[in-house]
């Protein structure tokens, strides 16, 4: 009879932990890389980077502001930028809107930035610094002639002295825009119904067709120009200290933005990014490109 062979049973491999172990620090390794190479930031390499995620995720990549310390390097030690996980990942509200409608949204707003500056400029070599209440809205720039100075009187449609210093002062810069201008009317709340003004929307409209008129004078083509009455609808809020109603004897005579329509629903957003520093969408330099 032969003997039967005895077969040794194989050990147990107790370190097969080691493999996953081995794994997570690899992973962990590449992780730190990653953070460690974004850390310093080549302005260029960057942007083309977040040209490429934003392809590939099918989003916008975002970069925030800088989160400063005291020294040191690393993402959360001294970075000079930061990419936001959240746009990385793609955000849902962001993915309607393209990159290049972005970029050029941040090309209006600073278009019509540079617009308000020469207006700046222009009351204040008049003595009229302050005198409108400026801003930059989904239709373009909006020129307010809103100030402690009261433009129009009650039921009257005249154009008061302040109200001409500043519209002379503003025509020269206005002949100047490639934009249609708007002219908006508005009234205070007070009913009126007379032979010359049955309503708010005849007195409110009379009031811009005045400003209009003495835009024309100042030189402004009058194709470029429209007037529209809203009455005593819009009211705009009186702060402390100031007469509402004498605020609402108004006119905002409104650049009107070229942009498409998608594009202008961005500008209140991007010109706020301006306002404040602060280049949520894209980077300075990305906005010289498109211009």
């Amino acid at each position: 009879m032969a003997k039967k062979k005895h077969v040794c049973p194989e050990p147990e491999n107790t370190e097969r932990w080691a493999v996953s172990y081995l794994d997570m620090i690899t992973v962990l390794m590449c992780l730190f890389l990653v953070l460690y190479a974004i850390s310093q930031v080549d302005q260029g390499k960057l942007a083309k980077l977040r040209q490429s995620l934003a392809a590939g995720f099918n989003s916008t990549i975002q970069v925030v502001n800088p989160i400063q310390t005291t020294g040191g390097l690393g993402i959360l030690t001294g970075s000079t930028s930061a990419v936001s996980i959240g746009s990385l990942l793609g955000n849902q509200t962001d993915q309607a809107a393209t990159q290049p409608e972005r970029l050029e949204a941040m090309k209006e707003a600073s278009h019509l930035n540079e617009i308000k500056k020469k207006v700046e400029k222009q009351l204040q070599t008049v003595g009229q610094q302050g005198a409108l209440q400026m801003r930059i809205t989904e239709n373009g720039l909006v020129l307010g002639m809103v100030a402690n100075d009261t433009y129009f009187k009650t039921g009257d449609a005249s154009v008061q002295p302040a109200a001409q210093a500043v519209i002379s002062a503003l025509a020269p810069v206005i002949q100047g825009v490639q934009e249609d201008v708007a002219i908006e009317g508005y009234a205070d709340p007070q009913p009126i119904a007379t032979a010359k003004f049955p309503s708010n929307y005849h007195l409110a409209s009379a009031r811009a067709i005045e400003v209009l008129i003495h835009l024309k004078n100042g030189g402004v083509p009058g194709e470029k120009l429209r007037t529209i009455s809203y009455g005593a609808d819009h009211q705009t809020t009186a702060e402390e200290g100031q007469d509402a109603w004498g605020l609402n004897r108004r006119v905002d005579i409104v650049i009107m933005s070229k942009a498409k329509d998608s594009v202008r629903a961005m500008l209140p957003d991007a010109a706020k990014q301006l306002e404040n520093g602060s280049i949520g969408t894209t980077t300075g330099s990305e906005v010289a490109t498109v211009q």
